[in-house]
């Protein structure tokens, strides 16, 4: 039976769009999720996919401008859900702790980076109990070592099971050691109330609202320890949990240090989260936070995403490297300034923005809700000439595409300069776009609520 136009393997567009040239000024095979024995001493359960429930939302039609309300709608409702109040409370948890220094003790309940890990894993286990099985919790044991000693530290990890077979993993992870000014001192006060109270905060409020609703792609929260002594909580993660069990991870971000808006003078920017991922311009973890950033763009999240053009900071460094390093898509979320005087001993409680720190979360879970419930990208795009001085862009079709959105590179740009919504790929009339003038082209599908996926691989005009 030949196959409708509708299911054909390939939508040859001829370019039948609507062209919102909207300039961006702001800055595999299905995965098998059943992890094999790992050589730790505590058995990791399995990661599975649960199935889809009812009552989703029904098919709208696509024709004519965009609509976002629906989307607009469920997405605000899901962001207001995060409190200040439990964000803040986590935040005084930790501190409460007096150090998470890796060499400090990890026997005692109120004191020391063992006391921070039990808080954390008891926090999950509460989320996991109130969320009808939907959210699972499971301890990472790993051996660290640091100034010469060896210590049993603990990676705390929560899922929520995607519906997607093909949706793939996305992972969002946060340090909860804390240091002072002497890396070797491990009983002074090291607070890490920003540094990295404020993510581990961000993450638990995010597991909380997110628990009961699972996506397409399954989300994995990680709290991460031994980070401030050589990113060896996430490498742990990484090599010994990650690579062993083949889990396809689509794109990790990393969440350090999110929680104030100021610099040392008192210059305040409440508007922007800075986006970090390694170069050079065209690689997978650049590409992935493009994305992020057209996401934030897209839907109007709270903040910003600021794109840089390194993988952080000079002379710094984020678990989301240890994510790199393996191929893996990485970046890091940071906050738009950084109060340097303020951090080590001196990173206090009251060095947080309460406000920021909200925005800054509902950002991040505006990020997760569209990448782990938008459709999958778009595979196989190819520029080809249909003559007449004309090329049309060719990709295979998503099933639960309503709509699909181009974004268009220029030369050396970090982010999508303009882009344009392909409303109904089977109607009249023939836009021009000079593509020469782009470096790379990329594609996403939005689905029938309005929700925009993750882009595809960047498509290199001319290359």
């Amino acid at each position: 039976m030949k196959p409708s136009p509708r299911n054909h393997a390939l939508l040859i567009l001829w370019l039948s769009v609507v062209l919102l040239a909207c300039s961006l000024g702001a800055q595999e095979a299905p995965p098998t999720l059943l992890p094999r024995k790992t050589e730790v001493s505590t058995p990791q359960p399995p990661l599975s996919y649960a199935t889809p429930q009812g009552g989703s939302v029904p098919d709208q039609s696509t024709q004519g401008a965009p609509q976002q309300a629906n989307v607009d709608v469920e997405l605000f409702n899901l962001m207001n859900r995060i409190e200040s109040d439990r964000l803040m409370a986590h935040i005084n948890a930790l501190v409460g702790f007096h150090t998470r220094h890796v060499n400090s003790t990890t026997q005692s309940l109120t004191r020391g980076v063992g006391a921070a890990a039990t808080y954390i894993s008891d926090t999950f286990k509460q989320i996991q109990a109130q969320s009808n099985g939907k959210f699972i919790t499971f301890e990472q044991p790993f051996t660290a070592s640091y100034n010469g000693i060896a210590s049993a530290q603990r990676n705390i990890i929560g899922y929520i099971q995607g519906t997607s077979a093909n949706a793939g993993i996305i992972v969002v992870g946060a340090h909860y050691d804390s240091r002072t000014d002497d890396l070797t001192d491990s009983s002074a006060f090291a607070p890490g109330a920003d540094d990295n109270g404020s993510g581990v905060a961000a993450i638990l409020e995010m597991a909380r609202v997110l628990s009961t609703s699972p996506m397409r792609a399954t989300i994995v929260f990680v709290l991460f320890s031994a980070e401030e002594v050589g990113r060896q909580g996430s490498k742990a993660f990484v090599e010994n949990y990650v690579l062993p069990n083949n889990l396809p991870v689509i794109g990790m971000l990393n969440l350090d240090t999110i929680g104030s808006n100021n610099d040392p003078r008192g210059v305040i920017n409440d508007q922007d989260l800075r986006l970090f991922s390694a170069p050079p311009n065209n690689s997978r973890s650049r590409q992935f936070a493009r994305s992020l950033n057209f996401i934030a763009y897209y839907h109007k999240l709270d903040l910003n995403l600021a794109m840089q053009n390194e993988i952080d900071r000079e002379g710094r460094f984020g678990d989301h490297e240890s994510f790199e390093e393996k191929g893996f898509p990485s970046s890091r979320i940071i906050e738009s300034l950084e109060d340097t005087p303020k951090r080590e001993g001196r990173d206090t409680v009251d060095g947080v923005d309460p406000a920021y720190l909200v925005k800054s979360t509902r950002t991040v879970m505006g990020l997760l809700y569209a990448l782990g419930g938008g459709p999958v990208p778009p595979r196989n795009i190819v520029l080809r000439d249909v003559g007449g001085g004309n090329s049309a862009l060719v990709w295979e079709a998503v099933p639960d595409a309503g709509r699909y959105v181009v974004g268009l590179r220029r030369p050396n740009s970090l982010i999508f300069d303009q882009y344009f919504t392909v409303i109904d790929p089977n109607s009249g009339s023939m836009a021009t776009v000079n593509w020469q003038a782009y470096e790379a082209v990329a594609v996403a599908a939005v689905d029938s609520r309005g929700v925009v996926g993750r882009f595809s691989e960047e498509y290199r005009v001319g290359g």
